[in-house]
């Protein structure tokens, strides 16, 4: 007699999402009289941008590239476009926090900030959390594949607090960031470097 066949599951759960790559745009150019949200990147900075592009361990490559509107971002956005046949999406809501200003003193002030403080004329550390949070889900309801998010620093350390609450030091995160930087946030909430060569990951 022969017995009946049956189809037997490949996976037992679910698979996880991809992780989300998230990049700090490359170091912009000061510009005298422009606000720092207007700034865009010399020619060193596309060049440091094109490194770390080379450099990304994205699998399958990228499925959005999401920047934010503010040029220093959306001209790294680009880089790393060209580099793995990704056009950009841009989302305002990436931008960076809100502040009066940018010049002497003003890490200290960040730091203030990044430590829970509300300095005056500052951005609200929910409503930056709440606008990154909702620009990063519509872009990853668009597709099952990596995601890659340019934006800022001082956003990044905000998104990721939120999303990593008490076990991530948004302080010592923002501190360590280079321009451009990049860290992958896998779905178990561990965090890495994605890239050729990168140190260990950050805790």
């Amino acid at each position: 007699m022969t017995r009946p066949t049956r189809s037997v599951p490949l996976r037992s759960k679910p698979m996880q999402p991809p992780a989300v790559t998230y990049v700090r745009h490359a170091m912009p150019c000061p510009e005298a009289g422009v606000d720092s949200t207007e700034w865009h990147l010399d020619d060193d900075a596309r060049r440091a941008a094109s490194a770390l592009a080379d450099r990304l361990e994205i699998s399958d490559g990228i499925g959005v590239l999401l920047s934010s509107s503010e040029p220093k971002a959306m001209e790294t956005a680009a880089v790393i476009g060209a580099r793995w046949d990704a056009p950009t999406v841009v989302d305002h809501r990436l931008r960076e926090v809100d502040r009066p200003w940018v010049g002497d003193g003003y890490r200290h002030v960040a730091h203030r900030y990044l430590r829970g403080e509300l300095p005056d004329g500052w951005e609200p550390h929910g409503q930056v959390a709440e606008r990154a949070a909702a620009a990063v889900a519509d872009a990853r309801a668009t597709t099952a594949g990596p995601l890659v998010v340019v934006s800022h620093g001082l956003l990044l350390s905000v998104h990721l607090g939120d999303i990593l609450a008490d076990g991530f030091d948004r302080e010592a995160f923002w501190s360590c960031l280079s321009f451009p930087d990049a860290w992958a946030l896998e779905p178990i909430g561990t965090m890495h470097r994605p890239m050729v060569g990168a140190g260990p990951g950050f805790s």
